[in-house]
């Protein structure tokens, strides 16, 4: 299973520029090369979109093998690459627009910002295909952010306490630990690509924290 290093112009919040799943990678229209070549590692295709007319695909969409939410914001024609994949595609409230960042998902479940009330949490799981949760991670309401989830196991917040960590792994059904990235950031989801063929990390991500995180996500 791949396992890297890599930035998008020199910044090593990878995560802000791109989304994997099992199917694809969606990744910023304007990324650099080398980052684009990295994400081919992830051993699906990579398409270059972009959602409400920006490149921070990892900021603007929560995607599985199911289906890819978007802001409201997102225009039609970018639907088009998810369809392409047989995806279904379904928009969340103008609150919750940074849906990246809201939203943590693999193809066994999801978990949302904890503001997120029935209608928007049966829009999510009937999207993916998946049991969508509302809960707060480390005190925070932006799970997208703090959770990066594969089909193999999860990376959370280094502040997510155990009843936490039990509870992602009761919603997303793979095992998870307490993670940091890019050198102690604790939003991990901002400094990993990955899906359950390998991950892409910053390059500001410490050896320990590229081993920690790559345990969490079953890739070693």
């Amino acid at each position: 299973m791949s396992s890297s290093k890599t930035s998008n112009f020199g910044n090593p919040h990878i995560g802000l520029f791109a989304k994997a799943s099992e199917k694809l990678v969606a990744a910023d229209i304007s990324a650099s090369p080398k980052f684009l070549l990295a994400l081919e590692s992830l051993g699906v295709p990579v398409e270059k979109v972009t959602i409400s007319n920006s490149g921070l695909v990892g900021v603007y969409a929560a995607m599985n093998s199911n289906g890819v939410v978007l802001p409201p914001s997102a225009d039609p024609k970018e639907f088009a690459v998810f369809k392409k994949y047989g995806l279904n595609v379904a928009k969340v409230p103008a609150r919750f627009c940074a849906v990246g960042n809201n939203i943590a998902a693999n193809d066994f479940g999801a978990v949302c910002n904890p503001e997120m009330g029935p209608i928007e949490l049966k829009k999510v799981s009937d999207c993916l295909g998946v049991e969508a949760v509302a809960m707060r991670v480390a005190g925070y309401a932006t799970t997208g952010a703090c959770v990066a989830a594969t089909n193999k196991g999860f990376a959370a917040h280094n502040r997510t306490p155990a009843e936490e960590l039990k509870e992602l792994q009761s919603v997303l059904k793979v095992p998870g630990e307490n993670c940091t990235v890019n050198t102690g950031v604790a939003f991990v989801s901002l400094g990993a690509v990955a899906n359950s063929h390998g991950a892409l990390f910053g390059e500001a991500c410490t050896g320990f924290e590229v081993g920690r995180v790559s345990g969490s996500l079953g890739l070693i």
